[in-house]
């Protein structure tokens, strides 16, 4: 039986596998990641066996340390394409890596339109998602074919073009014209302040910041930092959701009996519904992080406006939950931003501290330079699809309970 590589500290094992696939680079020889050889050289040989492994592009493999988690993407080609197909496809390739990878727990699946270029999962290039647990499929599988066995699962989203009453085709050309346009905004890091016409340092805001940050609370609309007098933080997550690490990090919040806040993106809360209400079902805060992950910043009201009230609508579809707090993207905003945000009844969370754990810095670095920045009231910036973050959170909350801080969402800081 193949066994996944554990974590000392914390015994809760997940292999989390992720399969690229590409239209430009089928063929092409497949890419392994390297975070868990063992899971990804048997996961590809087990696609290879069954000659499924020709668009693979790309294939990763990470653990937490209990269960295990596959995520397989595949590409929709240029051509339009039939539903009907990619459910074959995704169905042989459930059935191959649950019987011959006996390590994985979970898997899960996207279907990506891609032509040129680098992936952007924040752009609207998703075609089909699903998840299926190594239960969820025996429970389908019967007698069913690949297609109704992808049928029966209860964890599936299919984009609306594929529903076009032009027999269940989707012309990629036709998605890719409905993309968002604009750029994407990159990770929250250092915060940058606001500039004011002038191009120089917007003096309220530097003044807003300088007393949320030493008063703690509300101030302006944002809020730096809880109390300064409660030993507590709060723990919040940006992006996604993510097939890759969502599954990894709530199971390992569960283990430790955290909550947190995750700040979702509409669109990914779109391709992904089932895992924003994993979310919400384990008891998490849900956050706007916008809709596209773009820039929000000199944008008119109306469109900002728009893109909130989108993200909003998208996750109360997915969770039945509407968001109190939002997170501008890549942590940039303007005064009409935080004025919009507070009129949709969003307070704009901002953070104490970023330690860059999407900087690729290692474990040990990540956990030494997060608790070199903890203190009363802080709000801690990390990210959903780090495998870092995921594999140091036991020992940092070892270390915050062993010194008297309690942990939680934003607005658990907030007493709100």
């Amino acid at each position: 039986m193949l066994a996944c590589r554990g974590v000392r500290r914390f015994p809760l094992l997940v292999c989390l596998l992720a399969l690229s696939v590409g239209t430009g680079d089928a063929g092409a020889s497949p890419r392994t990641a390297g975070t868990l050889p063992t899971v990804e050289e048997a996961a590809l040989a087990a696609l290879r066996r069954e000659e499924l492994h020709h668009p693979v592009v790309r294939l990763a493999a990470d653990t937490n340390g209990y269960i295990t988690v596959a995520a397989l993407t595949v590409a929709q080609p240029g051509t339009p394409g039939s539903l009907q197909d990619l459910e074959a496809y995704v169905g042989a390739a459930l059935r191959v890596l649950f019987r011959d990878v006996p390590a994985l727990d979970e898997v899960d699946v996207t279907s990506v339109a891609r032509t040129t270029g680098t992936l952007d999962p924040n752009r609207g290039d998703v075609t089909f998602t699903a998840a299926a647990s190594r239960q969820e499929l025996l429970a389908c599988s019967g007698g069913a074919g690949a297609v109704d066995l992808v049928r029966c699962l209860p964890r599936v989203w299919v984009h609306p073009l594929f529903h076009d009453p032009a027999a269940r085709l989707v012309d990629l050309r036709r998605l890719q014209a409905d993309r968002a346009r604009e750029g994407v905004e990159g990770p929250g890091g250092p915060w940058r302040p606001l500039k004011s016409p002038t191009g120089l340092p917007d003096l309220r805001e530097l003044a807003d910041r300088l007393v949320g940050q030493l008063r703690g609370g509300v101030v302006g609309g944002k809020v730096y930092r809880g109390s300064p007098l409660r030993r507590a933080v709060a723990l919040t997550f940006d992006d996604g959701p993510e097939p890759l690490y969502t599954p990894l990090l709530l199971d390992t919040l569960a283990r430790l009996r955290l909550r947190a806040t995750f700040f979702l993106v509409g669109r990914r809360v779109d391709q992904f519904p089932y895992f924003a209400s994993a979310i919400a079902r384990a008891g998490h805060e849900l956050g706007n992080h916008s809709y596209s992950h773009r820039s929000l910043v000199r944008l008119p009201p109306e469109e900002v406006r728009r893109d909130l009230e989108r993200a909003q609508q998208a996750v109360f579809r997915a969770t039945g939950v509407r968001p109190r707090v939002f997170r501008p993207p890549g942590g940039r905003y303007d005064r009409t931003v935080v004025q919009v945000a507070s009129q949709l009844g969003l307070l704009t969370v901002l953070w104490t501290d970023s330690p860059g754990d999407y900087e690729g810095l290692g474990s040990e670095r990540l956990q030494t330079r997060l608790l070199s920045r903890v203190y009363s009231g802080a709000i801690l910036l990390l990210h959903q699809g780090v495998g870092e973050t995921v594999r140091v959170l036991p020992g940092v909350w070892q270390t915050l309970r062993r010194h008297g801080f309690s942990a939680g969402g934003v607005l658990d800081l907030l007493g709100r």
